[in-house]
């Protein structure tokens, strides 16, 4: 038990490790070729997104979960998964490569035929390494995979900005995108010992995908209305307004994604574990709220109040159109990681079939706003992105609240405070640096005020989450 506890909490820790750096990796390269590179360019590669991530969780077919849930697993069930998902690829990207012409005359863009035929060569080559990546998961082993990912994604990006200089456009993207793929299978390959055995099993395949079909389902729907955007917009409008909208987004999920890992880690460990106590239960969700709001709140108002300076300077005045977008779009970050929180208590209390229906309430929502949106241009697009993200809080907090006493207006009064300090120590900090006329003094002066302004609030207001968040480090510091 002891030699788990200990494998577990270096697993969260390699985990945190693994996705801090891959974002910052894919931040700071992502802002050079950004500055190389036209907003046309990822517009075109925003519009297969959602055919090469379909792709993706169809040749994977749920094996993966269904392999880590299984607790006997041996060779066999390893080689026919293997054998599996390589045969399902080519299968797929032969899917890929005769239809890429339809995909390019869906768009009206000639040149995603080619990007299809090659983008998708990626379906190959990610299910090689399908099967090793499962097995370091199920060893806990989150390290081998942390310095895979890091190392694949910094030679992934060189080759992606080696490219660009030279003027490949948005083939760039695309070979950046293949070989950092490439590179994760061969080193997956190199630092696990497993190797497949010449053996195939009807019966392992059809007991593994009695479980996976199920996850398939799941992951399908998900990848189809999390990419739905991308279609809408990349269909109706130019490949150069749906470029703006790419780069909004990887701007706004920064924020999300690095608080919804923190309060992910630290939550559900925690829920599962005093679950049938609704006191305890409620005490742990609002302490998670709050935290949640203390993070998330001058992230997301830093996004808004600083977006023009953030984009001109980072990444030209090309980009300019996207600052309106990321402005909109970085109010629906902060219900982001604070529905994770219910959705973790529903999932917790063993309710997956609460959390499926809410999940198709969520996706019907979100159908209904690009149908009433998508006329009016970019920007509405936008506001009904954040207004499905703003009903899918009190959707998701009314149901969690019905298990205990913490409803989506209760949470709302517990993010007040935060929500306020916020947003006057960063109003005041870009006033006072907008005297200055150099941008990059007004942007690094605005942050660093608000920053210290903000920690100095919070120990004059005694938040108790400046404390928890203290610990948190001391005790990452010392493991």
């Amino acid at each position: 038990m002891s030699n788990l506890k200990t494998k577990a909490t270096s697993g969260v820790i390699w985990s945190s490790i693994d996705k801090s750096f891959t974002m910052l990796i894919q931040f700071v390269f992502g802002i050079i070729l950004a500055r190389l590179l036209v907003p046309e360019d990822y517009g075109l590669i925003g519009m297969i997104t959602i055919f090469i991530t379909l792709s993706q969780a169809i040749v994977e077919s749920g094996f993966s979960r269904a392999l880590i849930q299984k607790k006997d697993t041996d060779q066999l069930d390893y080689s026919t998964t293997f054998f599996f998902n390589f045969l399902i690829s080519i299968l797929v990207y032969l899917v890929l490569y005769f239809t890429s012409s339809l995909i390019a005359d869906f768009y009206v863009e000639p040149l995603l035929e080619d990007l299809v035929k090659i983008v998708g060569l990626n379906v190959i080559i990610s299910s090689a390494a399908i099967i090793q990546r499962t097995i370091l998961i199920k060893k806990i082993d989150f390290k081998t995979q942390a310095i895979v990912n890091i190392v694949a994604g910094i030679g992934g990006a060189l080759i992606g900005i080696g490219f660009a200089i030279y003027g490949f456009g948005v083939w760039s993207l695309v070979f950046q995108y293949l070989s950092r793929n490439f590179m994760t299978s061969i080193l997956f390959w190199v630092m696990n010992d497993w190797r497949p055995s010449l053996i195939f099993s009807l019966s392992s395949l059809k007991k593994l995908f009695n479980f996976g079909s199920k996850i398939l389902a799941s992951t399908l729907l998900y990848a189809a209305f999390q990419n739905i955007y991308l279609v809408v917009i990349g269909k109706i409008y130019k490949s150069e307004e749906l470029g703006y909208y790419t780069r909004a987004t990887l701007f706004k999920q920064i924020p999300a994604t690095l608080v919804t890992t923190v309060i992910q880690n630290v939550t559900f460990p925690l829920l599962v574990a005093v679950i049938e106590d609704d006191i305890q239960v409620r005490a742990i969700m609002q302490r998670s709220v709050k935290l949640t709001a203390f993070l998330i709140f001058p992230m997301a108002i830093t996004l808004i109040v600083f977006a023009h300076p953030l984009i001109l300077i980072l990444l030209t005045e090309k980009w300019l159109p996207t600052v309106i977008l990321l402005q909109i779009l970085a109010v629906g970050v902060i219900f982001f990681p604070i529905n994770s929180i219910n959705t973790n208590f529903i999932n917790a209390k063993g309710r997956s079939d609460l959390f499926l229906k809410l999940e198709i309430i969520n996706n019907i929502l979100t159908i209904l706003a690009i149908a009433i949106t998508y006329r009016f241009g970019m920007t509405t697009i936008a506001i009904g992105y954040v207004s499905v993200s703003c009903i899918g809080f009190f959707t998701y907090a009314y149901y969690s609240g019905k298990f205990v006493t913490y409803s989506g207006v209760k949470q709302l009064r517990d993010m007040l405070p935060y929500a306020l300090v916020s947003i006057i120590v960063t109003i005041s900090s870009a006033f006072i640096w907008k005297l200055v006329d150099d941008q990059i003094i007004y942007l690094s002066g605005g942050l660093i005020t608000s920053a210290i302004g903000y920690i100095l609030c919070s120990h004059i207001l005694k938040f108790k989450e400046l404390e928890d968040i203290k610990n948190i480090i001391r005790t990452k510091i010392k493991k």
